[in-house]
């Protein structure tokens, strides 16, 4: 067979491929999109299938579970929130304290709807033993994100010794700001409560966590 002969049927495959991955990449596009306007329950199949604008089939085939397609968004939504960080972290550049810096941004950070969606996945998970398997397979690179950019936004505060512990609680506060926020939104009792936090943080920072 001629080089010309034997080129073009790998030329066809790569097109194909090429064409596979657009499709997956506006499927998950399209789910995304779906889970932060109107959340998990209405993001069906065929919704998502309707905002991509392909075929059954087509959908089937990159995500033969409904559980597959949402545990495929998570690292798309990590992506997001990585963003999200990043410009409260920049809104935030004028505070001079480092800790208050650290934890203001992230619950300014945890208010926007990419992260809002990917609690709400969790939430849906509880009772959805296929969805929290796929999602705990998903969430594991995920985690090593979060990971770094938590390291980045509190490097300031250097090693101290509580700092880890400080880290994961924050993480922890914001998560329930946001969840509370959904009924309750009180910007006053909430200021309040954050100012609480970053004073006790501050107490543990120099404390080391007992064996």
């Amino acid at each position: 067979m001629s080089k010309e002969g034997s080129a073009a049927p790998a030329a066809a495959a790569r097109v194909r491929g090429a064409q596979r991955e657009a499709t997956r990449l506006r499927l998950l596009d399209a789910a995304v999109a779906a889970l932060i306007e109107v959340g998990v329950a209405r993001t069906t199949t065929l919704e998502v299938q309707r905002r991509a604008g392909v075929s059954r089939g087509a959908l089937l085939h990159h995500f033969p579970t409904h559980a597959e397609l949402l545990s495929a968004t998570v690292a798309r939504l990590v992506e997001m929130n990585e963003r999200a960080i990043r410009e409260e972290a920049a809104a935030a550049a004028h505070i001079a304290d480092p800790l208050s810096r650290g934890i203001r941004t992230l619950v300014s950070a945890f208010a926007h709807p990419s992260l809002v969606a990917e609690l709400e996945l969790w939430a849906v998970a509880r009772t959805d033993e296929g969805l929290r398997t796929a999602l705990r397979r998903a969430e594991k690179p995920a985690r090593a994100e979060s990971d770094r950019v938590m390291a980045e936004l509190f490097a300031p505060l250097g090693d101290r010794p509580g700092l880890g512990r400080v880290v994961a609680l924050s993480v922890e506060f914001a998560r329930g700001l946001a969840i509370t926020s959904i009924l309750r939104r009180d910007d006053r009792l909430r200021d309040q409560m954050v100012e609480s936090w970053i004073e006790a943080a501050r107490e543990m920072l120099d404390n080391r966590p007992a064996d």
